[in-house]
């Protein structure tokens, strides 16, 4: 059972937990024991380690190619999410067997399943949430606090009234079938990070929980100062997954204990059969490497992705990427903006100011201000200088388009949201204002894509494709890790595209439609190949979607072979000339056959 980490006040009118957190800060840390987990190492290939500067983290044994298996964990807990209520068992997770549930619970109506079997092996865990599961909408609502934070404690709170274990070694395998959910002994081994969260939203918190806790049966309440801990720990440890495009959120204690985040990851991690995480790894790893996955969409600026990570995990980004000087680093095209004098270079200007506290990152909004007063930016490639406030004014500008353009396509107007965003690439691209591998354009001609392909003009929609595919890669070729997942996507999403606008335009026989037609089925082969190659490294060569790939890839080939057969002319052969009558004597090798004459 956690230890009670309510702040108190001692008879002096001293803050105990204030005191207490400075004897902890100046105490020596202690390298933490691997003991409990290292049955992992006699299963896959890792072997963990402990630092006092890193941590606990986990290390390649031996030389990983990509697409090396080096985890599977099933959830201490999970929750299907709010917006995916309906769509997803909330016991297996499977997504194919529910469209709408066959199966609730009638009592609380905030459990639905996909069978009678699920239903019945869930039960257990649910009868000891089902009370306190039928007062929270009204609970969450009257002290304004997440419904997913309540429905999380009570999902751990179920998961250890149903095992038992409170401090039992996880039991590892290599797959789904033979892995064992992680046990609440385990979640209570990771960080809460409790000093992150405002006082307030922890006293609403309790308060919420207090009356939550009542509803719970006597015999599997947990403690209040436990049930605010562990919704800490979920709320900054927890994995977002999507299932076929519906979300859940999972509790993986090992997985976020050992596999540390980096903004350039050589390992990702995935969702698959009954909540389980599978992580693999992204690219080869040598040989006692640290294996590290990323929390955020590495695609955007450096100082986005660290206020992301400090709003969600609670931590400020000190990875290899986020510590090399900007001017050094690829970061520098995320949010760049181009000279005015050269219009190639990039303004430089490094920030410094490192964020610790969520409070003052969301109250002290003039501190930015307050640092690039009187500070200049430079020109990576000429001597050009400007004050830092301007370019900060130019980037508030475009960020202010960008919002309504995006604005206009969350409210379905697709007419009207192409129009903005070709008008936002018109005024910030082609008048050299943003730097063609900045963040926002790349977003915009994302959202291009997917607006003009609905829209019927796929042939557009195919070229802002193009767009966003090279200048992923072409930013330094560091912007993003070999096979990430988004970028895998972007080519399946431009291969299917190239091959049903072949398709059409094959009808057209004239020299130009016939040019067309090859130029598309070259990308959608090409394309392809590189989509069906990411997913077999991200989700396994037998998934269902390395086999989509893989089925589309060969519906590519085929059509370009038969196209290449059909359009393929053969070319009339010389005649040769008649011998002299001083030519050489003929050869005395056997005569060739009579060639059969064409049509």
């Amino acid at each position: 059972m956690a230890a009670t980490t309510e702040p108190t006040v001692d008879a002096n009118g001293t803050n105990n937990s204030a005191s207490q957190a400075a004897k902890k800060k100046k105490a020596k840390k202690v390298v933490a024991d691997n003991t409990k987990y290292q049955g992992i190492e006699s299963v896959m290939p890792v072997v963990l380690k402990s630092s006092h500067a890193k941590g606990r983290h986990a290390t390649a044994a031996r030389d990983l190619p990509a697409g090396t298996l080096v985890a599977v964990e099933k959830p201490a807990a999970a929750i299907v999410r709010n917006q995916s209520f309906v769509n997803l068992c909330h016991h297996c997770f499977n997504p194919e067997k529910v469209a709408l549930p066959a199966f609730s619970c009638g009592k609380c109506k905030m459990a639905a399943y996909c069978s009678e079997k699920c239903q019945n092996e869930h039960a257990k865990e649910h009868n000891v949430q089902c009370n306190a599961l039928g007062q929270c909408n009204r609970i969450a609502t009257a002290h304004k606090v997440p419904l997913e934070d309540l429905r999380a404690v009570l999902a751990l709170i179920g998961h250890r009234a149903a095992t038992g274990d409170l401090d039992v070694d996880p039991k590892f395998a290599a797959s789904t079938a033979e892995a064992q959910p992680t046990g609440y002994g385990c979640v209570l081994d990771l960080n809460p990070n409790r000093h992150y969260i405002g006082r307030d939203a922890i006293k609403d918190l309790q308060t919420a929980l207090k009356e939550m806790l009542a509803l719970v049966p006597a015999e599997a309440r947990i403690p209040l100062s436990e049930a605010a801990e562990v919704a800490c720990i979920f709320k900054s440890n927890n994995h977002p997954l999507a299932v076929n495009n519906q979300h859940i959120l999972g509790l993986y204690p090992f997985s976020a204990l050992y596999f540390h985040h980096s903004c350039m990851p050589n390992c990702v991690y995935v969702c698959e059969d009954q909540g389980a995480l599978y992580v693999r790894t992204l690219t080869n790893v040598a040989a006692e490497s640290e294996l590290t996955i990323t929390y955020v969409e590495l695609y955007q600026p450096r100082e986005q992705r660290r206020r992301d990570l400090l709003l969600s995990r609670h931590f400020w980004c000190k990875c290899r990427r986020c510590s090399t000087p900007l001017s050094q680093s690829v970061d520098r095209f995320m949010d760049g903006i181009q000279c005015s004098e050269c219009k190639r270079g990039v303004m430089i200007f490094e920030e410094t100011k490192e964020v610790q506290d969520i409070n003052e990152l969301m109250t002290d909004i003039s501190a930015l201000d307050q640092e690039i007063q009187g500070k200049f930016a430079e020109c990576e490639t000429c001597p050009a200088k400007i004050e830092v406030t301007k370019l900060v004014d130019l980037l508030k500008a475009a960020i202010t388009d960008y919002s309504r353009a995006h604005m206009a396509l969350q409210q379905s107007d697709l007419p009207k949201a192409r129009h903005l965003m070709e008008r936002f690439v018109a005024n910030y691209e082609d008048k050299h204002i943003l730097h063609p591998s900045n963040a926002y354009l790349i977003n915009t001609y994302t959202s291009l894509s997917r607006v003009c392909n609905q829209l019927g003009d796929v042939d557009r929609a195919i070229r802002y494709t193009t767009i966003v595919v090279e200048r992923t890669l072409g930013a330094d070729g560091d912007a993003v890790p070999e096979n990430y997942p988004r970028l895998a996507e972007y080519y399946m999403t431009l291969g299917d595209m190239c091959l049903k606008q072949a398709k059409k335009k094959a009808a057209n026989r004239t020299p130009a439609g016939r040019s067309i037609t090859r130029r598309y089925l070259k990308e959608a082969k090409t394309s392809l190949e590189s989509a069906f190659k990411a997913r077999k490294v991200i989700y396994g060569e037998e998934s269902q979607k390395a086999k989509e790939a893989q089925k589309l890839l060969e519906s590519a080939k085929k059509e370009h072979d038969e196209f290449v057969k059909a359009t393929e002319k053969k070319k009339p052969k010389k005649q040769q000339p008649a011998p002299s009558s001083t030519s050489a004597a003929p050869q005395t090798s056997a005569p060739a056959a009579t060639p059969t004459t064409s049509a």
